[in-house]
């Protein structure tokens, strides 16, 4: 192996992983400058001001050609995660390049090929495990938010207001997209455009009953401090059936997992115990053959379980 192949990786590692952590560290400062920047402008001097601060240019040009610049932002925003699609682009591509050169030097191209697959899989679980996470917690947070809601128009304050309270009393991320959205109103969009953004941008049914009766209420009049006592009531009865099914399907959870993990453990166990038992498998092209296909009934058999687990509300 020539003496410049180390130096050259630990190298490209190095220079990856600063810009990861440069990357995490500025996100905060970002998103202080993002606010205002989305106050106070139109659409398209908000773009502008975007691309001013693009850090890649053009990387953001080559995610809207292939039009997936706006589904990423989405993604991003969903997760909570205060970066650019272009800033996301170029840490996959940085950890592409770590992981292949790393896989490479250790394994040869079959390692090289693995590091590319697990440097483009990994962020994508990771902002969908972020996602899901924020769901989540918005979902259990959104009867208490519209409860404070309801109270406050019995108080005689208007649905505007209303936002406010929870946006000044409650914490993220309920309070954050509730003040995006007075945000929207206050920059001049319409209120029933605002919710309906609200909507998109929280893809959750519980609070598509909310926004729906939020805007019937708008075009129509009506007790809205009841309607929203309403919701709120229907909403934590959905998340008491639902934790009751969680409870109920547990056992069957847990028998998946351990049905998943338990051949992969006792093949590492194998190897490490008796090598020369695992060796046909490791050695050998019907071995390899074997072993894809044991993932792939894997795989297969987790997939199936999951489905069979899911109760859609």
């Amino acid at each position: 192996m020539s003496a410049w192949v180390i130096p050259a990786l630990a190298f490209v590692v190095a220079t990856s992983a600063v810009t990861l952590v440069g990357f995490a560290l500025t996100s905060s400062r970002r998103r202080v400058g993002r606010r205002i920047d989305s106050l106070g402008r139109d659409a398209d001097a908000r773009k502008a001001a975007k691309r001013d601060a693009d850090r890649f240019p053009a990387l953001t040009a080559l995610l809207e050609r292939q039009g997936r610049h706006s589904a990423i932002e989405s993604m991003l925003e969903r997760a909570g995660v205060e970066w650019r699609p272009s800033e996301l682009a170029a840490a996959c591509i940085a950890a592409i390049v770590a992981l292949a050169a790393a896989g490479w030097l250790l394994f040869g191209a079959l390692g090289a090929a693995g590091g590319i697959v697990v440097a483009v899989l990994i962020p994508l679980a990771v902002l969908k495990g972020l996602e899901a996470r924020r769901l989540r917690k918005f979902e259990r947070q959104l009867p208490d938010a519209l409860m404070l809601v309801a109270s406050s128009l019995r108080s005689g304050y208007g649905i505007l207001r209303a936002m406010q309270a929870v946006r000044e009393e409650m914490e993220p991320p309920i309070s954050v997209e509730f003040g995006k959205t007075l945000d929207e109103t206050n920059v001049g969009a319409p209120t029933a455009e605002a919710f309906v953004h609200l909507a998109r941008r929280v893809p959750l049914p519980d609070l598509d009953i909310a926004v729906t009766a939020i805007l019937i209420q708008l075009d129509t009049g009506g007790n809205l401090a009841e309607v929203m006592e309403i919701v709120a009531s229907t909403v934590r009865e959905r998340q008491r059936i639902r934790a009751e099914v969680d409870t109920l399907t547990a056992e069957g959870r847990l028998s998946g997992i351990i049905l998943f993990i338990l051949p992969l453990a006792m093949a590492v166990i194998l190897s490490v115990l008796n090598p020369s038992y695992m060796s046909a498998l490791l050695t050998t092209a019907l071995g390899h053959i074997l072993i894809l296909v044991a993932l792939a009934l894997q795989i297969l058999g987790g997939l199936v379980i999951t489905r069979m687990l899911r109760i859609d509300f």
